[in-house]
């Protein structure tokens, strides 16, 4: 078949998957046993408040040093590891410092919280920029993932925003703020502004298997470009996890370095098409490769690329189980809220699979620092 032949099939499959004219079988739904899933409801919170404590402690364990922390006087409080352990309590409980520093007083025994000393809001405030407690969340955050680092192979990235306020959701405002990035004027250029203070823009990747997150990074605005995220990612989890056999997202990743960077770790690029782009591989044979299995097998790609769907679930997901605000204002904070809102998601989701899958919860401390991805600014 000519080349021009090949792209006019191409537009034609293309145009009849984005009409939704082609025939495409779903897959069937997977089967819920609802007393597995009854039985994870009723032993999530505690689970989630065990699971912070002995993944902190753990951590701690892989550092090999003594962490201990200090008040605004210079006193000395809670430890490091008790501090990065409230910060996880508190994200997933969902309240101010203050309410938290009560309520978590009811609770730290369970959260292997043995000191009487009781902070101040402002202690637990500043422990968000203490590169210590930090360390410690980025160590668990990686620790979350080993239960399932050898059996996870497929996985899908997408962005989101976290908001900054009670009163916007990323998912009802989107359309207005990317329409907003392409308008010149000093009115529009001051209400961009405004909408950019509103949103935390957080590029996810997860496993589509057991939808556990895998790597992310922070985005400077909710106008930026998701797609050169990719490869650092993609290289995070190919550190963490034993083989990446598929790695589906959506148009906003489709460039021939991403697809390029998925075949160098023996992966397959599911990157959805537009319809301006080229079938010539210009250096990169994933590239045309992707694109004529797209045409020659479109029942079998898109099947791969629809795994894309549970990062929605995930993003989705994560918002209606913490559905509060980003409440840090400074940059480093903010980092550190959004991450341990993702541990917390990873080890509520571990306990879901305990129950529901039967995977087993076991952990050991890294014997690595691998490089935290939240303040990538490509």
């Amino acid at each position: 078949m000519g080349r021009q032949a090949l792209l006019e099939e191409f537009k034609i499959v293309l145009g009849s998957v984005k009409a939704r004219i082609f025939p495409y079988v779903r897959r069937k739904p997977e089967r819920i046993c609802w007393r597995d899933y009854d039985a994870a409801q009723r032993n999530e919170y505690p689970d989630v408040i065990d699971l912070i404590a002995r993944l902190i402690d753990i951590a701690s364990e892989g550092i090999g040093h003594e962490l201990v922390g200090f008040d605004a006087t210079g006193k000395i409080c809670l430890s490091k590891p008790d501090l990065a352990k409230l910060i996880l309590a508190q994200q997933y409980d969902g309240r101010c410092n203050r309410i938290s520093l009560g309520y978590m007083g009811l609770i730290k025994q369970h959260l292997h919280i043995h000191d009487s000393f009781a902070p101040s809001y402002k202690t637990l405030e500043r422990a968000y920029s203490d590169p210590d407690v930090m360390m410690l969340l980025n160590d668990a955050f990686f620790i979350t993932q080993q239960p399932v680092s050898n059996m996870e192979h497929n996985f899908s990235v997408d962005g989101t925003c976290f908001g900054t306020t009670i009163k916007v959701n990323w998912e009802s405002s989107r359309d207005e703020i990317l329409r907003l990035n392409n308008r010149i004027g000093d009115d529009d250029g001051k209400k961009k502004e405004r909408t950019k203070k509103m949103f935390a823009k957080t590029i996810l990747a997860a496993g589509t298997t057991f939808k556990i997150i895998s790597s992310f990074a922070i985005a400077k605005s909710p106008f930026g470009n998701e797609s050169p995220y990719l490869k650092p990612l993609l290289n995070q989890i190919a550190e963490l996890y034993a083989q990446v056999a598929v790695l589906s997202a959506d148009a906003a990743f489709l460039s021939r370095e991403n697809c390029n960077a998925i075949n160098e770790i023996n992966a397959i690029p599911r990157i959805f098409p537009k319809d301006s782009i080229s079938l010539r591989a210009k250096g990169s044979s994933a590239w045309r490769k992707m694109l004529m299995e797209f045409v020659s097998d479109t029942q079998r790609w898109l099947e791969f690329y629809h795994h894309r769907s549970i990062m929605e679930t995930i993003n989705s997901t994560i918002k209606r189980t913490q559905p509060y605000p980003i409440r840090k204002r400074l940059v480093v904070r903010k980092a550190t809220e959004i991450l341990a809102r993702i541990c917390v998601y990873n080890m509520r989701q571990l306990v879901y699979l305990k129950y529901t899958k039967g995977i087993e919860l076991r952990f050991k401390p890294i014997s690595q620092q691998l490089s935290l991805l939240n303040y990538i600014t490509p």
